[in-house]
């Protein structure tokens, strides 16, 4: 098979990596990378063995598909640039900063029939692939996706920053389309929201809390699901699953705990984890989830299958995303018209939480 030309536009954080790997790929042909701080696209380009370019013009006509890792602003202008030429095109999340944009490159890529892949790189995480080869139907899912201020993503709040990694997530499990969107948030550090709380309910009746902070102090990547299957709860970062399911004569309803004498209830009390719920712990296989993401991406601009996080699923993601902001910023902190609303204008506080004495000790 003939080696792939790619290139990576963006090697900020994440855009070295990329570059990294695909510079050890025996299938790929790394032809640059591209960022308009020189200094750092000359010093990834060393590390790689490839060449720097200012910008992506430059590079485009020497490749087959690119890596953008830009920052969210400049997602659309660039992939609508590449797109147009027949570069196929792996944008990192969010696929766009409004719906709009994301709207025209979906459209653009289905025009041109090139391949658009958005990298939602949890999807590429053994623990959720585990969950979807499980018989689950979704009924209640809870997640929680928190770190402490990296610095990076400043362009857009934390709803596009972590939330929306979740966000693809839930729905790619439910499968389903959101009915309604209640959220809040706030902005701690100014700017945009720092914190971010939604409920989502879904056609099919599921419901689903998603949280996300990046004043966190300790980093968190969480998922809990309540089904008629049983529950499982998630450890992304860790790669693990907690399995539990009712046994089989309680999914057979034999037993009802309102009519128990004392020494039955003192057995279901003792017994109840092993012989009347099921626990397993699962520890999901390793692997790279960037380079499993990279390797789909490359098979289907092969093959012209379409990829895991196609356009269309990217587009989706900023379309829920929208909604939780739109609701956010119409959230009224005392319910009052002319009170407080959205993340930028809370309530004025009533005094501080620690002592004089406490903050001296801290």
């Amino acid at each position: 098979m003939k080696r792939l030309r790619m290139g990576v536009i963006g090697v900020g954080h994440l855009g070295k990596e990329h570059a990294r790997i695909l510079s050890t790929m025996p299938d790929v042909e790394l032809v640059g990378v591209a960022d308009p701080h020189s200094a750092q696209a000359e010093a990834v380009a060393l590390r790689c063995g490839t060449r720097a370019f200012p910008g992506h013009q430059q590079m485009a006509p020497l490749v087959d598909a690119v890596v953008l890792a830009a920052p969210t602003f400049a997602h659309h202008a660039v992939a609508s640039d590449l797109l147009s030429r027949g570069v196929a095109v792996l944008v990192e999340k969010p696929l766009t900063a409004d719906l709009a944009q994301a709207e025209e490159l979906v459209g653009l890529a289905e025009r041109t029939k090139t391949i658009l892949q958005v990298g939602h790189i949890e999807r590429f995480n053994p623990a959720f692939e585990a969950m979807q080869q499980m018989p689950l139907q979704p009924k209640y899912i809870t997640s929680e996706r928190c770190s402490g201020f990296s610095g990076r993503s400043t362009d857009v709040g934390v709803v596009f920053d972590l939330m929306i990694h979740d966000l693809d997530l839930v729905m790619a499990l439910v499968g389903s389309p959101v009915r309604t969107v209640e959220a809040l948030g706030a902005a701690v550090l100014g700017g945009c929201e720092d914190l971010a709380q939604a409920r989502l309910t879904f056609v099919n009746g599921c419901v689903a809390d998603v949280s996300a902070s990046r004043v966190h102090p300790v980093p968190v990547r969480r998922m809990q699901i309540w089904s008629a299957e049983g529950f499982v709860g998630a450890d992304f970062a860790h790669r693990k699953l907690s399995l539990m399911q009712p046994a089989e004569h309680l999914r057979q309803g034999r037993m009802d705990s309102r009519r128990l004498d004392g020494g039955t209830a003192a057995s279901l009390k003792a017994e109840l984890f092993g012989r009347h719920l099921q626990m397993r712990e699962v520890d999901c296989e390793a692997g790279d989830q960037l380079t499993r993401e990279l390797q789909d991406f490359i098979r289907c601009v092969h093959t012209g299958d379409r990829p895991r996080v196609d356009g269309r699923a990217g587009r989706d993601a900023v379309a829920l995303a929208c909604r939780i902001l739109d609701s956010m910023t119409a959230h009224r902190w005392d319910g009052a018209e002319d009170g407080p609303a959205g993340p930028l204008r809370l309530p004025a506080p009533l005094g501080t939480l620690f002592t004089n004495e406490a903050r001296e000790a801290a």
